[in-house]
């Protein structure tokens, strides 16, 4: 190896100096004016290739040597080095470059809109019950603490409700285990949801909207479909797996925390997929058949807050599909 030059740095100071190098006998030779030295090959580590970037030489002691991206220490050429040199091509030239990140970002979001769902969905069914309980009672607690209020309806009101609820669990099948929870919240407005673990959330402003006992029972139909399905649990897996897969193709992992952390806000958005919302659709309406409940509560419900809140509408139905597309689903 003859005719390399570098920039050399002794690890003791911040002067740099020029130094010509050369190999003899197993030693890598530095020699400037001022400065003759060498160093054991076998001590010697040369970073990889970055592009046409200088590669740096770390050498005993503390000490580097900036060269040209050309320089290569003596050595059989084996197959990581051969490797490396591929790397280095590939990387200095814009076409394969462009190709792989085009390919990196197909890959991740085929993984994402494909993958993340269905894997989701099997961890979800797969979830310990005590841990989606758990989850559901400290959303609900916090919901408490900043959002809801005690509910206002009367005790004989609250078991009339109650009552249709458990008509629509038993409806459900011998597994479900649901529970009816009443609160209200002004600044919410009409809504219900379901929470992590089995309990549907009803709003005393969503009873006291609703023109007859048969929306009630509808929405509350619909909020099962979510229990059953486990969306919620299923949503939040979603969120932080493509998360994570994201910061990790930009470098900044997150704590998988933060998105637990955000469950409240989520559950008072209750922005579900369309999938999610239409799947909640059809198991409501099983229900609501089996219980004697006329689907066309639930497409009045939605048509009328849909015309009295226009794009604002509240809770549950601020979700993708429109009134229309629900109805079709509704007859069919």
């Amino acid at each position: 190896m003859t005719g390399f030059t570098g920039t050399y740095h002794d690890g003791q100071t911040s002067s740099a100096r020029p130094v010509r190098m050369r190999v003899a006998d197993g030693l890598l030779y530095l020699e400037s004016d001022d400065l003759a030295t060498a160093f054991p090959l076998a001590a010697v580590r040369l970073e990889p290739r970055l592009g046409d970037l200088p590669r740096r030489l770390d050498l005993p002691g503390g000490a580097s040597c900036l060269v040209s991206p050309e320089f290569e220490l003596p050595g059989p050429a084996d197959v990581p080095v051969r490797m490396e040199r591929w790397v280095n091509e590939l990387e200095v030239r814009w076409a394969p470059a462009l190709v792989a990140a085009v390919a990196l970002l197909v890959i991740l979001w085929g993984s994402i809109v494909y993958g993340v769902p269905a894997a989701a969905k099997v961890v979800a069914q797969r979830m310990n019950p005590a841990v989606e309980r758990q989850m559901g009672a400290q959303a609900l607690a916090t919901l408490d603490r900043f959002a809801l209020q005690p509910s206002a309806l009367p005790e004989a009101r609250r078991q009339v409700l109650t009552n249709r609820f458990a008509a629509l669990v038993k409806a459900a099948g011998p597994d479900a285990d649901f529970t009816l929870q009443f609160r209200s919240s002004a600044a919410i407005g009409p809504n219900a949801f379901a929470l992590p673990g089995g309990t549907v959330v009803l709003l005393d402003e969503l009873e006291k909207t609703a023109q007859h006992d048969d929306e009630i029972v509808a929405v509350l139909a619909h909020e099962i479909g979510h229990l059953t399905g486990r969306h919620t649990m299923r949503h939040v897996l979603q969120t932080s797996v493509a998360g994570v897969l994201v910061a990790a193709v930009v470098g900044d992992v997150l704590s998988l925390s933060s998105y637990a952390a955000a469950l409240p806000a989520f559950l008072l958005e209750a922005r579900y997929s369309r999938a999610f919302e239409l799947e909640a659709d059809r198991v409501g309406f099983t229900l609501m058949d089996a219980t004697g409940v006329d689907r066309a509560h639930f497409v009045r419900f939605l048509t009328r807050m849909e015309k009295e809140h226009g794009s604002s509408v509240p809770g549950f139905l601020s979700t993708h599909p429109r009134a229309d597309e629900r109805t079709r689903e509704a007859e069919r």
